[in-house]
C-alpha cells in the first residue's frame, strides 16, 4: 500500500472506476485539459458525473456535478437544496417557495418551481425524497438552455446537481445516479412504465434528434425517437399517424423508414397521401430503397393499384397512371417530380407530361436550369416542358362544376308554371 493511499485513501479515479462498474456505465480517463468522468445510460438519458473548477480572482474552487439533458418542452423548472445560506438563490429565476406536503421534508429543504402542482407530484415520490435525504449536500435543479448560445437543441434542458469539493464517497455517488434515474423517469414519464403508453411514445418521437458532444457524448436523440416510432407501429396507435408523417423526411433517415413501417402497421388511411410522395425516393437506407418501403406500406393500406400504376410509370408505361383519376393527383405529381433527378428521371419527366401535370412546370424549369438541356435527361425534361406549356396555353373548357346553374340563360320558350296549380275563376251570376 502506498504512503499516499494510506494517508488519503483511494484516489478519485479508483473510486469512480468502481462506481462506473456498479452503475453499468463507462469511466473516461482525464487528460491534460479534460477531467475524468463517469457516464451511465438510464432509459433515454445519459447521466454524466465529472468535476469542474471555477476561478474567482486568485482563488479557485472545485465542484462535483452530475448532469443529464432531457426533452422538456413544457419548460418545467424546479430547484431544491437544504435550508441554509443558499435559500435566496431561486428567487432570481422568478420561482416561488413551495411546500410539497411532507412536513419534515418541507422543513429541511427549500423547494422552488414554476409549476407548483407538478413539483408536488414529483416529490410525492417517496423514493425521490429518500434519495435526496441521504445526501449531506444537495443542490438539484433544472437548468434551462434556451437561446443561441445553448449547446442543446430547442426544448432540451438539463437536470443538474452540484456540490463543492470532490465527492469520493461511492455510496453517495451511487445514490445520486439512482436519484437522477428516478427524477428523470418521473419528470418525463410521470413515473409510468412506457412500453405500452402511446402518449409517452408520441412525446419521445417529437423530441429533437442528433447528438451533442462536449468531451463526451452528452445527448443522443436519435435512438429514443427510432424506438418510439417502432413502438407506435407495434401498438397500432391510430393517434400517432400525424406525428409519424411529420418525421418521414427527417434528417435521420433511419427514423424515416421506421415511421414508414409503423404507418403500414397502423393501417390508417390518413397515411396514404404522405406515403405516396415517397414513391419517387430512390435512396437506400439500411440496404433498401425508401420507395420500396413506402410501396409495402401502401399495399398494407390497400393501395396496390396505385403502387402498380406508379411502378409502371417509372418503367415507361403511363396508361395505368392516367386511369387512376385525380384522387391523389397532387401526391402523384410530387412523387414523379422527386424522381426526375434520379435513375427513373426520363420516364418520370415523360409521365408528368403524359398526365398533363402543368402544375409541375415551375419545378421542371428549375430542374432544367440545374442540369442543362444537352444531356439525355435534360432533353426529356425540355420535351416535357414544351408539351406542358402547349397544354397550358390551350383555352380551358369550363367544367360543369365551374358554373352555377342559376346563371345559365333559359330557353326562349321555357314552360311557364303548372296551370293546374292556379286559382280557378268562381262561377257566379253575371251582372
Amino acid at each position: 500500500m502506498s504512503i499516499l493511499r494510506a494517508l488519503f485513501g483511494p484516489s478519485k479515479e479508483e473510486i469512480w472506476r468502481q462506481l462506473s462498474e456498479e452503475v453499468g456505465g463507462e469511466f473516461h480517463d482525464g487528460g491534460w485539459f479534460t477531467q475524468s468522468a463517469v457516464q451511465a445510460r438510464s432509459g433515454d438519458w445519459i447521466i454524466t458525473l465529472d468535476t469542474y473548477t471555477q476561478s474567482s480572482g486568485n482563488n479557485s474552487s472545485t465542484y462535483t456535478r452530475l448532469r443529464a439533458p432531457y426533452f422538456n418542452p413544457e419548460g418545467f423548472r424546479f430547484e431544491i437544496y437544504r435550508a441554509g445560506p443558499f435559500s435566496e438563490l431561486g428567487k432570481a429565476l422568478g420561482m416561488q417557495d413551495i411546500e410539497v406536503g411532507h412536513k419534515r421534508f418541507d422543513d429541511d429543504f427549500v423547494i422552488k418551481s414554476n409549476r407548483p402542482r407538478r413539483v408536488r407530484r414529483l416529490f410525492d415520490n417517496a423514493e425521490i425524497r429518500r434519495l435526496i435525504d441521504v445526501q449531506p449536500r444537495i443542490h438539484l435543479s433544472v437548468k434551462g438552455h434556451e437561446g443561441v448560445f445553448s449547446r442543446y437543441p430547442a426544448g432540451v434542458d438539463e437536470l443538474y446537481f452540484q456540490a463543492p469539493g470532490t465527492i469520493k464517497d461511492r455510496g453517495h455517488l451511487r445514490h445520486l445516479f439512482d436519484l437522477f434515474s428516478e427524477v428523470l423517469q418521473q419528470v418525463c414519464h410521470e413515473g409510468e412504465a412506457y412500453e405500452d403508453d402511446v402518449r409517452i411514445h408520441i412525446r419521445r418521437l417529437s423530441a429533437p434528434g442528433g447528438q451533442v458532444e462536449y468531451t463526451h457524448v452528452l445527448w443522443e436523440g436519435d435512438e429514443p425517437r427510432r424506438a418510439a416510432a417502432a413502438a407506435l407501429g407495434r401498438l397500432k396507435a391510430q393517434g400517432a399517424v400525424r406525428p409519424l408523417t411529420l418525421v418521414l423526411r427527417d434528417d435521420d433517415k433511419v427514423l424515416g423508414i421506421r415511421a414508414i413501417k409503423a404507418l403500414g402497421e397502423i393501417g390508417h388511411p390518413g397515411a396514404i397521401r404522405p406515403l405516396i410522395t415517397l414513391l419517387g425516393d430512390n435512396r437506400r437506407v439500411e440496404g433498401r430503397r425508401i420507395c420500396d418501403r413506402a410501396a409495402d406500406a401502401l399495399r398494407q393500406l390497400g393501395e396496390e393499384e396505385l403502387v402498380d400504376a406508379m411502378g409502371a410509370a417509372f418503367g415507361g408505361e403511363f396508361g395505368p397512371l392516367k386511369a387512376l383519376g385525380d384522387d391523389y393527383r397532387a401526391e402523384i405529381v410530387e412523387a414523379l417530380g422527386n424522381a426526375v433527378e434520379g435513375p427513373w428521371g426520363i420516364n418520370a419527366a415523360n409521365a408528368l407530361a403524359g398526365i398533363n401535370a402543368v402544375e409541375a412546370l415551375p419545378w421542371l424549369r428549375e430542374v432544367l436550369r440545374r442540369i442543362g438541356g444537352r444531356v439525355t435527361l435534360g432533353e426529356a425534361v425540355s420535351g416535357a416542358i414544351r408539351q406542358l406549356e402547349t397544354r397550358a396555353s390551350l383555352p380551358r373548357a369550363a367544367a360543369a362544376a365551374d358554373v352555377e346553374v342559376d346563371t345559365l340563360p333559359r330557353p326562349a320558350r321555357e314552360p311557364g308554371p303548372d296551370t293546374g296549380t292556379l286559382p280557378r275563376r268562381t262561377r257566379g251570376r253575371s251582372d
